[in-house]
């Protein structure tokens, strides 16, 4: 018997409203393929980017959204060795993840820990594999560093944050209005900035003395960009993984007045090996389960109503991890 899977897809870019949830039959999983019956997807930003055409990666339209889920395996195509029906698997950078069920290259999944539900590891894992090259290996941020980082109550954020702080740093976090100022302190910022009431650049300039960061972590981009270049030290590290309201215009001119270093880096390029992936995700699964990094998943949300998940996302008001729960 053919199995169903409803599943939300775009005809084209737009706002929230584009999305629609359809019913496929899902074909019989090909060679090295798995069919995955899914437990929970992430909600990321990305997401929202790649839903308004925004994002790097544009798959070819029509597309079904969502980079990341876990699930069930259900069904195993020819040639593929080390899942079997009834394995718990997961990927991530898929794209495809909005679906109660879909067809997966085993090579992408791996084995989740036992010991997170799908929740969890679709909220936390991506995001903290995200931190763990932002923090550990792009710009390898040191004990006694003051560092900037941009939506400090938010998913990613969040995450930064209570990762910098553990490793000794003291963490300036903007917000984007007074009602997450507790939850940025929370999260271990020493100062919290609303900027949208504030100049955060002079806040920054003031708290070191004029000196500014060496770091500072942006997925605000363009309207945080002047003052990211202000706030920022000498030989400085701007690194942005996010544009919410549009990509940084860099000028290199701007950048060489104070030799400042702009990255726009991707996690695809620091999982390209397998080993890469592993040592990551033993990081990874290590600093989730001693509570460096503490997760709070503040939306779950229906498939049908993925819809509503996205309209807080372009909102921006959104706090913590949103995810996709399905039912059995």
């Amino acid at each position: 018997m053919t199995m169903q899977t409803r599943v939300a897809r775009i005809h084209e870019y737009g706002d929230f409203d584009v999305i629609r949830i359809e019913t496929d039959a899902l074909p019989d999983p090909g060679p090295g393929e798995v069919i995955l019956k899914q437990g929970a997807a992430a909600i990321h930003f990305a997401d929202s980017y790649m839903r308004q055409g925004r994002y790097f990666l544009k798959p070819p339209l029509p597309t079904v959204l969502g980079l990341e889920g876990v699930g069930t395996i259900a069904a195993v195509g020819d040639g593929v060795a080390d899942y079997t029906e009834g394995d718990r698997a997961a990927y991530l950078f898929n794209v495809g993840a909005y679906a109660d069920a879909r067809v997966v290259p085993a090579e992408a999944l791996y084995v989740p820990p036992v010991d997170l539900d799908d929740a969890t590891v679709v909220a936390a894992f991506v995001r903290t594999m995200t931190a763990q090259y932002l923090l550990r290996q792009l710009y390898p941020v040191a004990s006694g560093e003051t560092i900037l980082v941009h939506s400090a109550a938010g998913g990613m954020g969040s995450l930064l944050t209570q990762w910098a702080t553990s490793l000794g740093a003291k963490v300036v976090g903007t917000v984007s209005s007074p009602d997450k100022f507790l939850t940025a302190e929370e999260n271990g910022c020493a100062h919290v900035i609303d900027y949208t009431k504030e100049d955060f650049a002079d806040q920054v300039l003031d708290i070191t003395g004029g000196a500014g960061v060496p770091v500072v972590y942006d997925a605000v981009g363009a309207d945080a960009y002047e003052g990211n270049l202000r706030a920022l030290a000498p030989r400085g590290w701007f690194v942005n993984y996010g544009h919410a309201s549009g990509p940084p215009p860099i000028d290199a001119l701007e950048l060489n007045q104070k030799s400042l270093i702009f990255t726009k880096a991707s996690m695809k390029d620091y999982v390209a090996t397998p080993e890469e992936k592993a040592a990551m995700m033993e990081e990874v699964v290590a600093v989730i389960a001693d509570g460096t990094v503490k997760l709070n998943i503040t939306g779950r949300y229906e498939l049908a109503c993925i819809g509503e998940a996205h309209a807080a996302l372009d909102s921006r008001t959104t706090t913590g991890a949103l995810v996709t729960v399905f039912e059995d």
